[in-house]
């Protein structure tokens, strides 16, 4: 089954937003498997890189981590800072 001669055969808008009903469904099913298997590898006091505004690759230390987030601490030129970042963004340093 070939998944774009499926969606060629839809004829109705009603149609059109069942599948795209089902997609963002499955879409959201994906991102929390995701996010689900970044957190079990993730702990408190390791070291990850993001990439922050302006495409910045970021390095820190999650100091704390929530349900979909986590909290990095950042060294700056100026100081410190928190980032609140979700566990998809993150990459562990090894």
């Amino acid at each position: 089954m070939n998944i774009f001669t499926e969606i060629a055969k839809i004829t109705t808008s009603k149609e059109i937003n069942a599948v795209i009903d089902a997609i963002n469904a499955q879409n959201s099913i994906v991102r929390s498997i995701e996010a689900a298997k970044k957190k079990a590898v993730l702990a408190v006091g390791d070291t990850v890189t993001f990439t922050g505004r302006r495409n910045k690759k970021m390095e820190g230390v999650i100091t704390k981590m929530k349900r979909s987030r986590a909290i990095v601490k950042v060294r700056e030129p100026n100081g410190e800072r928190l980032w609140d970042c979700p566990f998809s963004m993150l990459t562990e340093v090894v």
